[in-house]
């Protein structure tokens, strides 16, 4: 074999080699990544163990908390409206059909 030769096999086998770390670092930012992703806000739980280690008094835990209730509660409602609109055109577009 020639020195050339030799030469470009080592670049394909480096070039391999980073092509294979390449994948194996993506697929395991793929495997790792969860499904959803989280909210940018606190949920009950996170509160209830802020407010167990001493770092949230219970005057804003109880502040938190309703805020986030309230929360939820206008979210559910907006589903519920979204849903019953959503209904309603599909009812009306069967009675046209009819």
């Amino acid at each position: 074999m020639s020195s050339v030769s030799v030469i470009w096999w080592l670049l394909v086998l480096v070039a391999l080699l980073v092509l294979g770390f390449v994948a194996v670092v993506r697929v395991k930012r793929w495997v790792t990544k969860p499904d959803e992703p989280t909210g940018g806000g606190f949920t009950l739980s996170d509160l209830r163990a802020l407010h167990r280690s001493g770092k949230m008094s219970a005057e804003e835990f109880e502040k938190a908390k309703a805020i986030i209730l309230d929360a939820a509660k206008r979210a559910a409602q907006r589903e519920a409206e979204a849903k019953a609109a959503k209904d309603a055109a599909a009812r009306g577009k069967d009675r046209l059909a009819s």
